[in-house]
């Protein structure tokens, strides 16, 4: 493994002569933190994780937990110093995982720095190495995703400080839908507006991105044609895939349009923001906090917005909550069939599409009409295939990873200039 005590130096080149590369992954969210340590050699291939971990802060209580790692590089030692650890703020955790690192008995060489960057705008397309010119224009995108952009650049500062030679990546969650065609990406507003960047981006991309990836190689062949993918998290998206390629998906110019989510409210009609400025004298901010921490399931439930809590409450506004969130799944998926002219599979993702074996068992019932068929048991079990043999539409449960996507995209970066000369 390529450790150094005491500093930094030049990754130490493997037995094939391909650099083999310590990429640190950081996946910020607006309460959690999650991190991947990875080593990887021949040009993206032999993509291993040596460990990774969250950090939350959930109503004052700080939990530093480490879900995976290799024994041989994680002591004991470490994993008790990770529980110990307080923090309240992004920038705490930041700052834990990074004294945490920093614990290690022999430093990590840290090549890249990855970071899961919410919206790149029409600027990038594609993952970039972070310069000042970059973090301009990233910064200027905060607005269009106030909940989750801000903490992501403040990770961004931190880190370059931390690991000044290291390469430090913008992975993004907009770039795998620039795929879609033009009239996906288009507002029926004026064109001096939709040239300036007023246009439907699509969000969740890593997450796709990992779907189109990971699935053919679980499924021993190629991915089905029409694909529906279902993010359901504390963010919510559904995206058309057609032959892997992202050609419609739910959320647009910002996170908060499409489906309901924990505390956004998804798609509402324009008309009511303006209400809610000009008639109810509510400021741009409140209108803000509203829409995005204070709506979506958590709104209409008053209880909670995470689906598992709701389906164990027996409030009629729980209930309610739960009906409206499968209604609006519902209806949407029906949308991206329209487009697709037909579906072949459908595959749910997220922490709550993954987990949640009742809330897949209410979607899919809406479309046994359509010859959907759930194997209840596979279902139960959360297993990659939960269809029966007969269902005319494939149904699939998959947990992503959006960490080793963004390692991945990160090693292919620059892969073409890691090759050491014999």
């Amino acid at each position: 493994m390529p450790f150094a005590s005491g500093g930094y130096c030049v990754p130490k080149r493997s037995r094939s002569g391909w650099v083999l590369q310590m990429i640190l992954v950081i996946n910020s969210g607006s309460s959690s933190l999650k991190f991947g340590l990875f080593t990887v050699a021949k040009a993206g291939q032999n993509l291993e994780c040596l460990c990774r971990g969250n950090l939350s802060w959930i109503s004052g209580r700080a939990d530093f937990s480490i879900t995976h790692h290799k024994p041989v590089i994680v002591e004991p030692s470490l994993i008790a110093a990770a529980s110990g650890m307080n923090f309240n703020t992004v920038e705490e955790a930041y700052q834990c995982l990074c004294r945490w690192l920093h614990q290690f008995k022999e430093q990590p060489v840290i090549e890249k720095v990855c970071y899961r960057i919410v919206h790149g705008g029409h600027h990038y397309n594609a993952p970039v190495f972070i310069d000042e010119s970059v973090m301009t224009k990233l910064e200027a995108l905060v607005p269009l995703a106030p909940l989750h952009q801000p903490l992501a650049l403040q990770g961004v500062r931190i880190f370059r400080v931390q690991y000044p030679q290291a390469l430090h990546v913008a992975c993004f969650d907009t770039a795998f839908h620039r795929s879609m065609p033009q009239v996906a990406q288009t507002f029926a507003l004026p064109e001096d507006l939709r040239v300036q960047g007023v246009k439907r981006y699509g969000f969740h991309g890593l997450s796709y991105h990992y779907v189109v990836t990971r699935l053919p190689k679980l499924l021993s062949g190629e991915i089905p044609k029409r694909v529906i993918v279902a993010h359901l998290g504390s963010g919510a998206s559904l995206c058309a895939l057609n032959a892997g390629v992202s050609v419609a998906t739910t959320m647009s110019f910002s996170p908060l349009d499409g489906l309901p989510m924990a505390t956004r409210s998804g798609a509402i009609d324009a008309a009511a923001v303006l209400y809610l400025l000009k008639e109810m004298k509510f400021s741009l901010d409140e209108v803000s906090d509203i829409l995005n921490t204070r709506s979506g399931l958590l709104g209409l439930s008053g209880v909670s917005g995470d689906v598992r809590e709701l389906l164990q409450s027996d409030s009629e506004e729980a209930r309610h909550a739960l009906d409206f969130y499968v209604y609006r799944i519902c209806q949407e998926i029906g949308g991206l069939m329209a487009i697709l002219q037909g579906v072949d599979a459908l595959v749910f993702t997220g922490g709550a599409g993954a987990h949640c074996e009742q809330l897949r068992k209410r979607i899919c019932a809406q479309f046994e009409w359509l010859g959907v068929r759930l194997d209840g048991a596979a279902n139960k079990n959360n297993e990659l295939a939960i269809s029966e043999e007969e269902s005319t539409i494939a149904l699939y449960c998959l947990q992503t990873d959006e960490e080793w996507m963004m390692a991945k995209l990160s090693a292919d970066l620059s892969a073409a200039n890691t090759r050491v000369e014999s």
